[in-house]
């Protein structure tokens, strides 16, 4: 089954006191990018929240973060006071500097980012836990709406793949009829030249034989449609399969591509303009695939 890259998970844990939110959002990337955004005394959390990420999923451009709140009791603070020093030092060069009044209210000090630490937000077990539970069930909600957008692409899919089949066979139809066309087309422009004789029968036989064999497509078309069906298993596979897909409609396309160059038709050209939109659609929508 596939996967979509693009989902959102949340996962929420309240015990012992405290209460822990992570929230993961993710998008498209052709490889796994994982960023949390914890607090700042959480940061030596940060690599075994991200190896419980990578443990779960192998592609995306994940956006995790995380709300701590204590829900029983108060943290004792402590004020970083080398830090508030600093910004009234700082304060008053500045005052003098520039001919300021100095109105400096301890108020607005204690309103600035890092000036108080609580005493015992330090991480243990209980908290490594907590945080363990709550980032696993948002990965659980996340995986659900990636899998759930991963069918939806997959009946798209397949949808596109039925109509690239009958793509195919109107293409085989056009092509058997391509040897003929070729030879009344010769036949046709010999005759305006040349009348009804003054050249060989044989060597036009070798002609239109040549540029038939130039023409044909039947490989092409066998090989496209190989392409198809490992597509088309793909979907089904129990393995992430994005990067096989686009690989398989790289390959498609060319053999598209190719078959539009020996195009001698105005109805095969347009058949394979068709093809070749359908596959476009279908790259586009791979792009998104896990």
């Amino acid at each position: 089954m596939i996967c979509s890259m693009t989902g959102f998970g949340r996962g929420e844990v309240a015990r012992d006191g405290f209460k822990a939110t992570f929230e993961l959002s993710s998008v498209n990337s052709r490889f796994l990018e994982v960023s949390l955004r914890l607090p700042r005394w959480l940061l030596a959390m940060e690599s075994p929240l991200r190896a419980l990420v990578d443990a779960r999923l192998s592609r995306g451009k994940i956006y995790g973060q995380l709300s701590w709140e204590r829900t029983e009791g108060v943290s004792p603070q402590t004020l970083n006071e080398p830090l508030a020093d600093w910004y009234i030092e700082t304060l008053k060069r500045l005052a003098a500097k520039h001919q300021l009044p100095n109105e400096l209210h301890v108020g607005a000090l204690m309103n600035i980012p890092d000036m108080w630490t609580a005493q015992n937000d330090v991480p243990d077990d209980r908290v490594e836990g907590i945080l363990r539970e709550a980032l696993t069930l948002a990965l659980d909600q996340l995986e659900r709406s990636r899998q759930d957008e991963g069918r939806a692409l997959a009946g798209d899919f397949r949808q596109r793949l039925s109509h690239i089949d009958g793509l195919l066979q109107r293409i085989r139809a056009l092509a058997a009829e391509v040897p003929q066309a070729i030879r009344d087309k010769l036949a046709a422009r010999v005759s305006e030249l040349f009348g009804n004789g003054g050249y060989d029968p044989q060597r036009l036989a070798q002609e239109v034989a040549y540029l038939a064999e130039r023409a044909d497509i039947t490989e092409e078309c066998v090989r496209l449609e190989v392409h198809r069906l490992h597509f088309a298993a793909a979907l089904d596979g129990p393995e992430a399969a994005g990067r096989r897909l686009n690989f398989l409609t790289q390959e498609m396309n060319r053999e598209a591509n190719t078959i539009g160059s020996k195009s001698v038709s105005g109805e095969l050209s347009t058949a394979v303009v068709e093809l070749k939109e359908e596959l476009e659609r279908i790259r586009e929508q791979v792009q998104n695939i896990e």
